[in-house]
Order: structure tokens, then sequence, then C-alpha cells
């Protein structure tokens, strides 16, 4: 039971990506009427009909293409409701104790799931970004500010908290979708395959969703990664899409794309189904705190059940709140070990869990008591929880992978691969290094594929499909050290135990939701004022052409004057 004479906590949550809806449909099922969640997104928009939906290729932006992994441990410490409604579509077993889904479909799923509490007014939706313009961040009205924002985290920079860094290393992702019905030889590899060819080498990594939909992600070493981003930078600059089948602008002289061509020959995958190169800087680091007191000078008529202390005079009036970290915004790990988005939702569902323990006492555990202002020592376990956190994912995963760089193999293999008994040599232990892994995986009792064994066929055909270099680069790369990774993984229940029982029922969503005003999806436009001489040389007439022509997309307005006075008159105008 609760105090119903209390107003709920109001809670602001920066950022409606996986770890801001884990963390807000988590705290709303175990709170109830007693919390007030406003989230704030940048990435949705109101529509025609009302509705708030993710902005995509209409509004002009672009989905996350990649799949990831989901632990089985850190879906059931879930509300039930969320279990069931996250893999209501995708429900696929490619890793032992886990299921792989589409980023882009978490964050549908987690949407549509938290809708009946939007219709209820328990969960606002705010289809913009928070910011330090935003009324209710000014006036300081709320209880608790959360940053899951990412890791170029708002919340974090308003915060003044730094990042620690323990490592930089470079990969690229190569995002593909497999139609349905392509022809046989297209088709792509069993899920199997992929997770052997994938554990046995450090080289490529493939992540998919029924094998037809995923990204092949490539470590890099810094040259490579650098060749990477000005090679895009050109199709970027000319307005043309990327297509690997055209070797006119994705030339075989070129190293980086003879290494993507070689990762998707390895994989099976055809260069025809992908539609996206992205240059991908993996920085491990995280947070120096993720618990901070925030103390605001407010109007004393602002917040009338805030706990404050008067200004002298009587005008103002101080309040303090607590902003906390969760997600990418606290913590980043190396994609490769695949817990980053575990690890987000990890921490999004401790942090609830703690607020609601604050919010109860030993005297009386089963009420739910708002006291304000929420106090930082009430949050020291979260703290110590994502400690521990940081402790299993970066240093005893992340740092595994980051400590035994590709450098020195991709080196090697640039030269002895041309030599005829090295390639033979090459072959014999890329082929030894694939059946150990296939024997490791089979041998797993909560291995997915029992009913499907990879034959040593197949594992050949897979060697064959390279290059002598590529050859040499997977044989020399070493393995994932999964041993070195392995052990106990920092469980939420531990340290915030909750009873399931407890979790709220979902409201009954209505046939007609809420009405908003429709988005103003707005634009950048960059206005340019050039003052050039009487008459231009051809130089300049030139350049000005050029700056003209460039493509709509780029909303570059171009203004030419001769005079001050001219100058001014644009200027008022515009």
């Amino acid at each position: 039971m609760a105090d119903a004479n209390q107003s709920p906590l109001v809670v602001v949550v920066s950022g409606g990506g996986p770890v801001g809806l884990t963390f807000s449909l988590n705290l709303t099922m175990m709170m109830g009427e007693h919390v007030k969640i406003i989230i704030y997104e940048g990435r949705w928009f109101v529509d025609e009909d009302s509705i708030t939906r993710w902005q995509g290729e209409e509004q002009g932006k672009t989905r996350r293409d990649q799949v990831v992994t989901l632990q089985d441990h850190v879906i059931q410490q879930m509300p039930p409701y969320i279990q069931k409604g996250l893999f209501q579509n995708y429900d696929e077993r490619v890793w032992p104790t886990s299921r792989n889904i589409p980023i882009r479909e978490v964050e549908d799923r987690l949407f549509a799931l938290i809708q009946p509490f939007v219709q209820s007014g328990q969960i606002e939706l705010v289809p913009e970004a928070l910011q330090e313009q935003t009324e209710r961040l000014i006036k300081g009205d709320f209880d608790m500010l959360i940053g899951a924002d990412g890791s170029n985290s708002f919340v974090r920079r308003y915060c003044n908290i730094p990042m620690i860094s323990e490592g930089v290393e470079y990969a690229c992702g190569v995002a593909y979708q497999i139609p349905t019905h392509v022809p046989a030889p297209e088709e792509p590899l069993h899920q199997a395959l992929n997770c052997v060819l994938t554990v046995a080498q450090t080289r490529y990594l493939v992540n998919s969703s029924s094998s037809r939909r995923g990204y092949l992600n490539i470590r890099l070493i810094q040259s490579e990664y650098e060749e990477l981003r000005e090679r895009l930078q050109e199709f970027q600059h000319l307005n043309e899409p990327l297509d690997l089948l055209d070797v006119n602008k994705c030339p075989n002289s070129s190293l980086v794309w003879t290494i993507v061509r070689q990762g998707l020959e390895f994989f099976k995958i055809s260069p025809k189904y992908v539609f996206r190169v992205l240059p991908i800087e993996i920085n491990v680091r995280h947070a120096s705190i993720v618990v901070r007191e925030l103390r605001f000078e407010i109007q004393e008529d602002k917040d009338e059940h805030s706990s404050s202390v008067p200004k002298a005079g009587g005008r103002k009036q101080y309040k303090t709140a607590l902003a906390c970290l969760a997600g990418d915004a606290a913590l980043n790990v190396h994609f490769w070990p695949g817990r980053g988005m575990n690890s987000g939702m990890k921490a999004a569902m401790a942090l609830a869990r703690n607020i609601v323990h604050s919010c109860r006492t030993k005297a009386s555990p089963e009420t739910i008591t708002i006291r304000r202002p929420v106090r930082f020592l009430d949050f020291l376990d979260y703290e110590g929880f994502m400690a521990r956190l940081r402790a299993r994912e970066q240093q005893g995963r992340s740092l595994r992978v980051l400590i035994d760089p590709i450098d020195q193999s991709v080196v090697d293999s640039y030269s002895y691969a041309g030599v005829g008994h090295c390639h033979v040599k090459y072959t014999r232990r890329l082929i030894r290094k694939l059946q150990d892994m296939r024997q490791r995986l089979q041998e797993r009792a909560d291995w997915p594929h029992q009913d499907r064994p990879i034959t040593d066929e197949e594992l050949q055909r897979a060697s064959n499909r390279i290059s002598p270099n590529a050859v040499a680069q997977l044989s020399l790369a070493n393995p994932w050290p999964t041993r070195e990774m392995g052990g106990i993984d920092v469980l939420v229940e531990d340290t915030f135990p909750f009873d399931s029982k407890n979790f709220v029922e979902v409201p009954q969503l209505k046939k007609t939701p809420f009405t908003h005003t429709p988005s103003i999806l707005v634009q950048q436009r960059f206005l340019s004022l050039w003052i050039v001489n009487e008459p231009m040389t051809k130089d300049v007439e030139t350049l000005v052409d050029t700056v003209r022509n460039l493509p709509k997309e780029t909303f570059i307005e171009l203004a030419v004057v001769r005079t001050i006075e001219q100058a001014t008159e644009w200027m008022n105008v515009n």
C-alpha cells in the first residue's frame, strides 16, 4: 500500500531507447500510480494521426540495423509482461543461454509495451531531446533525472561527470539484409556455422537474425580505419550510394574494400545485399560516478511539494534533485563480447529497484513512502552495483579483447601469405581452429543447434572462399578468449531482490489514444554570405557555382553581395 495523499515521484528520463524504456517500464510496474515518468527522446515525432512514433526514412532518419544478443538471466528479471511482449515477433536462439533480436525490434516492442502506461497518464512521452533550455529542467520540476541517452549523454555533460577511458580500438560495421527468396548459391549459412566461424577468430564477427538480417563487424587496425573513413567520405561528397559490386568505385586495389569483401565471402554473404558500411571507434570507457546530487534555485511558488530552504527575502528557494546514469551514458563496453545492451538493461533494472527500495522502510516494507528530496546516500547500492558491473564487463570481458589487438597478425599476414608453403600451413591451421571450436561448442549441453551438426566440408568451403591473405589473417588471429571472459555474471537480483508477484497490473489499452499536436520536423538550413569584389575573378565564379550546385540535402543557401550596405540589408532580412 502507499500513502494516497502523497504526490507521485517525478522522474525525468533523457533517452527513449532500450535502456530508457526498460527503466521506465520496470519502475512503473513496481511503483504504479506513485511515480510520474516523463521521457524525452529527439528521435520520436507525432504523426498526422497524433500518434507518437519513431522517425524513419520518411523523416530523413536512419534507424539502427544491428542485431543484439539478450542474455536469459537478464530477461528473466523483467516483468512477465515484458518477457512475453519483447520476443513476440522474434524468438531465435543463436548463442547459448540467449536470444538474438534486431535493435530496431527491441525499440519498437518496448515502445508498444509502454503505451498502456502512457494512456493511463503514468508515463508521458515528449518527442524532443532534453536540453539546458527545457522548461522542466530550468524550473527543477522533478525529483530525479535519469541519463539513458547514450555515449554522448546530455545528462552526463549537464552534471559535469567526466569519462575515464580504458583504451580505444577500431572496427567497421557492414549492414546487410538477404531477402527471403534468393537463388540457392546466395542462401545464407546456417546460424550454427556462423557461430563457429565467428568464435574461431577475432577479425570478423557476424550477429544476425535468421541469418538474413544483421551486421558483419570487422576489427581494423588504425590505418585501415582511417582509409575506410576516407573512402566513405568520397561517397558522401559525391552524394552516391555505396555499391560493393562496382569495382570502379570500390576497387580491389583499395585495401579496406578487399577486407570487407573477404569478410562477406567468409560468411557467404553476397555484396549485393549490403546497404550500409560504417566506421566504428570503440572507446571502452566509464563515467567516474553514476549518481550526482543537483541543486536548483527556483521561484518559490513553482514547486509546492519540494523540500527546500527559503532564500533571504522569501522570493526564491533551493531544491535538490538526484541525477543518475544508466546504459552507455555510464558504461561503454567493447561490442565484441556482445554484452552492451545487457549491461544497459541490468543498470536500468537495478536503478529502478533502488528507487523502489529507497521508498520503503524496514518498519513498513510493503508501504511506498515518497521522501523528498531524494537522498544521495540511498543510492550507494546502485553506485556499488555499477562498479561491480563495470569490473565484470570492462575488466572481465572488454579488456580481454582490447589487450589482444589484431595488429601483429595483420602485419604478419602481408609478409608471408603469398609464399606457397606458408599458405598451406595457414590453411591447415585455420581448418584446425575451426574444427576445435566446432567441437567445443557442440559439446556444450546448452548449445542451441544440437540438431544441426557442422561438417568438415562446410569448414573447408569457408576457407576456400577467401584469399590466401585472408586465410593467413584468420589463421594468425587469436580465437575469442571465451575462457578468460567466462565466469559469474553480476546479477541484479543479488543486490536488489524483488518478488515478481509484486509487479502491478498493466492498464487496459484504450481504443482511442490521446491526441497530440503533429510534430513539425525542423531541418537545419545553413545561410552563407559572401562579400566579393566587382568584377568576380574566374576562380571565384567557379567557387560560387560549385556551392550553389551542391545537392539540396546539404541545405546550404549562398548569397553573394558586393557592398557593406548590401551585406547589412541581407543580415537584417535573414
